[in-house]
């Protein structure tokens, strides 16, 4: 196994969580790391014993084999482009952009550079999530007809006011894009392409923010199977629960939990509840909790898949339609229409950061 290089772009919470995994894999190599604030990257490489890069640029020069993009959202389609026309593989954090013409940008630079790009969808490691996938790959639970998914979290005003691009329409890109697009993506994994949507979106409880806080997104998938995703970082105090449900023709199975980490209901004909492995707790960033937490298998899939041991977990194709399926959910939102799938002409074009669906809110401290 060829020992795998990495540095770091963004040292905020999830650049840590990168960081810690790399150095816990044996076959990964933490280089460097880069973040626009020198003394916050010198304290990284301080903690993590790496060098500091005092540029991007500099990074993208380094022999490194994978850049990992851990900066806001909206950074993720300049740098993943720039580091795979570097030569540098790309694992890139979650959304893959925060607009469609974005992605097909990265799409390119792969194409053309012929480097590997590698999107984090943890998820899709959790025990429960993973059984849910075979039983539908294997045909166990028949047709879908139905999929529904729930994200009822709490997010507090100081989480949005600690770094100055949550909240924001350019930077972050809504609750939909941030907190639910790992949600999205296992709806799409798992019940298929998508040729519809309608959606509506509200900012109900966090007046300081430019984006929404809660939303609910119609999904009509190509199979004729629907799905419903709602959606919200109102929730009282701790997040509540982060559910996905698939009703098929010969079953029912429900991932519940507070972030999908519990086999809630299993209803197969033919099928007895599967035993899981015992799966990971939460990304725990100490005043919130986010989805489980497989980085270490992310890594690891990183390092196989350079190693030509195995496939990518989610590559540059899913990640696009994820943001085409986003992309649509916003402007059904803003629009009041139900938006067609694939997006052409306007809909195509369209930028979160150039449109504030929510009476113009602005974000201020």
């Amino acid at each position: 196994m060829t020992r795998v290089r990495f540095g770091i772009l963004g040292c905020g919470k999830i650049g840590r969580r990168h960081a810690e995994h790399i150095l816990r894999n044996r076959d990964a190599m933490l280089v460097g790391v880069y973040d626009i604030v020198p003394e916050r990257a010198e304290s990284f490489a301080t903690t993590y014993k790496c060098r500091r890069f005092n540029s991007f640029e500099e990074s993208l020069h380094a022999e490194l084999d994978v850049v990992n993009v851990c900066t806001p959202s909206g950074l993720h389609a300049s740098m993943s482009v720039d580091a795979l026309m570097a030569g540098k593989n790309v694992l890139c954090e979650k959304p893959m952009t925060i607009c469609l013409g974005d992605a097909d940008q990265v799409v390119r630079a792969e194409r053309t550079s012929g480097k590997r790009f590698f999107l984090v969808k943890q998820n899709r490691f959790n025990p429960p999530v993973k059984a849910l996938k075979e039983c539908v790959r294997s045909g166990r639970l028949g047709r879908i007809l139905f999929m529904g998914c729930s994200v009822l979290w709490n997010r507090t005003r100081e989480y949005y006011i600690e770094d100055d691009w949550r909240g924001t329409m350019a930077l972050d890109g809504g609750a939909l894009m941030t907190q639910c697009s790992h949600f999205l993506d296992l709806m799409l994994w798992i019940g298929g392409a998508v040729r519809a949507v309608d959606a509506r979106m509200h900012n109900l409880a966090h007046p300081y923010i430019e984006t929404e806080d809660t939303g609910m997104v119609s999904l009509e998938f190509s199979s004729g199977a629907q799905g419903v995703l709602q959606y919200t970082t109102a929730t009282h105090k701790e997040n509540f629960e982060g559910a996905l449900t698939a009703l098929g023709t010969t079953g029912t199975i429900k991932v519940g939990g507070q972030y999908l980490n519990l086999l809630e209901y299993w209803s197969v004909e033919g099928c007895e509840t599967p035993v899981l492995e015992t799966g990971a707790g939460p990304n725990d960033y100490g005043t919130y909790r986010g989805s489980m937490s497989n980085h270490d298998k992310v890594i690891d899939n990183v390092i196989r898949v350079l190693n030509g041991l195995e496939q990518i977990a989610t590559n540059s194709a899913q990640g696009r339609e994820s943001i085409e399926v986003m992309q649509a959910a916003y402007i059904s939102a803003i629009t009041a229409r139900r938006v067609a799938i694939p997006l052409t002409g306007d809909d195509y074009t369209f930028r979160i950061g150039e449109h504030l669906p929510l009476s113009g809110r602005r974000k201020t401290k």
